[in-house]
């Protein structure tokens, strides 16, 4: 587009341009805009050809075949795994077992022991125990939490102790001390019982 107001000798170089006087609009073409409630880009304006062929071929995909480019494995969903891991499918699971352990009294004549009652939980999660015995009020013994939550290992050394292992009537060994397993909650029998 010539302009009829510029002196038609000097070259169209920056800085030996003349600004035209009668433009008083400077503003870019707005090229977004919005429709419901989604930001598009307005293509009103745009002056450019379209070539259908070349939109419906980027629509449909290039065929595989001519591209040499393999072809990529379908998509799988990985966040829910096919088998569910242990913690997940556990979670909040705890068997739970009454148990007691005999605990020698030397310093009384009249007793030679005392049969203390603990609660063992086995956290089917992660596979650790928790052993406490109920607080009696003015009892002179200190009771409380026996066991933190952790792993235990079996006596022999041949790994740790695991759901299958425990069972009514059998002598659990917890760090040299015997504990007798002799009952157990309705959850825990109908876990044993599937």
């Amino acid at each position: 587009m010539k302009t009829t107001n510029l002196p038609a000798k000097l070259p169209m170089l920056p800085g030996n341009v003349y600004a035209d006087p009668t433009v008083t609009r400077y503003h870019k073409t707005q090229l977004l805009g919005v429709k419901d409630n989604t930001i598009c880009e307005k293509n009103t304006s745009l002056k450019e050809p379209a070539d259908m062929s070349i939109l419906t071929s980027m629509r449909t995909g290039a065929p595989q075949a001519l591209t040499g480019v393999p072809k990529r494995p379908a998509q799988q969903n990985d966040a829910i795994p096919r088998v569910p891991p242990k913690w997940l499918k556990h979670d909040r699971h705890v068997l739970n077992f009454k148990s007691y352990f005999l605990e020698p009294v030397v310093e009384n004549p009249t007793e030679n022991y005392r049969i203390r009652k603990c609660i063992i939980y086995f956290y089917l999660d992660d596979d650790t125990f928790h052993i406490i015995e109920p607080r009696v009020p003015n009892s002179g013994i200190p009771q409380g939490i026996f066991l933190k939550r952790a792993k235990l290992l079996k006596p022999d050394g041949s790994g740790d102790y695991d759901w299958p292992d425990l069972r009514l009537g059998m002598d659990l060994n917890v760090y040299n001390r015997v504990f007798r397993i002799m009952d157990c909650d309705d959850f825990t029998r109908s876990y044993y019982a599937d």
